[in-house]
């Protein structure tokens, strides 16, 4: 509370409230009902928007607008542990444990940049959370039955309504005697089978990622409200982009989860590839947005439009391999002086 508070100009919010919008919409969607860790994203989004408003406050901003962001998470988590649903309370513990790790990681950080700080910060909440949950008596396996039976239920009812999705489609004679059909719709429901499974083995890395989005929202809904910066804003996401040296990250993943001799830290391995592979998918998305901007070079259109077809199918996987190729071939710099 000794820093002054440094004034920025407000920017707008067309984009925030785009992203909240489809944040509540995207919990409640069936495959992402049982992949995502956290069922209620106001119980991850307030507390983050709750540190952020006391890191201001910290730095010489709005005390108010501080107490009236605590004063609802808190509501909102008492609320949660009140339930007495196991899985809530459990989201309801993690979004404190990530807040607290946001908290310090917002102040003890030079970093002008919200990434790095996003990243340390729930890395070390899934650090801390690990310690607590070793440190508990019968804790892990109270946590792991806690996830098998949220995940049962969720994939159940996603199964349930796949099925009766499927029997709405398959009512007409033609579809059911269309082999080709069939055999595509067999596929997948055996994708919305393993679902619960593949959450289970990823389930690390997906709270990682949903946690790092609700970090992400809490930042940029913040600098909208407040003038107090905590760092620089959001760039638009054609402009995203991280240290090359992640990729060390995806490489020992690679070497993990693919060594025979490192099968017990498989699970390891599978995390790092899946959460770092999902910020090389972004930094993917965000080369395309950059090569498909209309004001682009002819040739960066036409890049573009090549990077496009490349994602007709396994797009997450398409947008992987372009984000890591920009760590080498730097696709945006190049392009950019001949633009300019």
């Amino acid at each position: 509370m000794t820093d002054a508070a440094v004034p920025a100009p407000r920017r707008g919010w067309w984009w925030p409230v785009l992203a909240v919008l489809g944040w509540l919409i995207v919990a409640d969607l069936p495959i992402a009902h049982t992949l995502l860790p956290v069922h209620q994203p106001l119980l991850l989004l307030l507390p983050m928007l709750a540190v952020c408003a006391l890191a201001g406050w910290w730095k010489g901003g709005s005390m108010p607008m501080a107490v009236g962001f605590t004063a609802a998470a808190a509501g909102l988590v008492f609320e949660a542990v009140r339930n007495g649903v196991s899985s809530v309370a459990l989201s309801a513990a993690w979004s404190i444990i990530a807040a607290s790790c946001l908290g310090l990681s917002l102040l003890a950080s030079r970093s002008k940049w919200f990434l790095g700080k996003g990243v340390v910060a729930v890395l070390a909440a899934l650090l801390l959370a690990a310690v607590l949950v070793a440190a508990t008596p019968s804790g892990p396996a109270s946590l792991a039955r806690t996830v098998g039976a949220a995940l049962e239920v969720r994939g159940g009812a996603d199964l349930n309504n796949w099925r009766a999705a499927r029997s709405q489609m398959t009512r007409g004679s033609a579809t059911r005697a269309d082999s080709a059909t069939t055999a595509m719709l067999d596929m997948a429901e055996q994708t919305v089978t393993g679902l619960p499974a593949l959450a289970r083995s990823a389930l690390p890395s997906l709270l990682a990622l949903q946690t790092l989005v609700a970090m992400a929202m809490a930042w940029a809904l913040f600098h909208r409200v407040s003038r107090t910066r905590l760092g620089e804003p959001l760039a638009p996401i054609r402009e995203f982009r991280f240290s090359d040296h992640w990729i060390w990250s995806v490489i020992a993943g690679l070497v993990i989860a693919l060594l025979p001799a490192l099968q017990v830290l498989q699970p390891l391995g599978i995390n790092l590839l899946v959460f770092f592979g999902a910020l090389y998918a972004l930094r993917g998305a965000a080369v395309l947005a950059w090569f498909l901007r209309p004001s682009r070079s002819l040739l960066g259109l036409l890049i573009g439009m090549a990077l496009l077809l490349l994602l007709r199918e396994s797009a997450a996987i398409a947008l992987g391999f372009v984000g890591l190729g920009d760590t080498w071939a730097d696709w945006r710099r190049r392009i950019r002086p001949a633009v300019s």
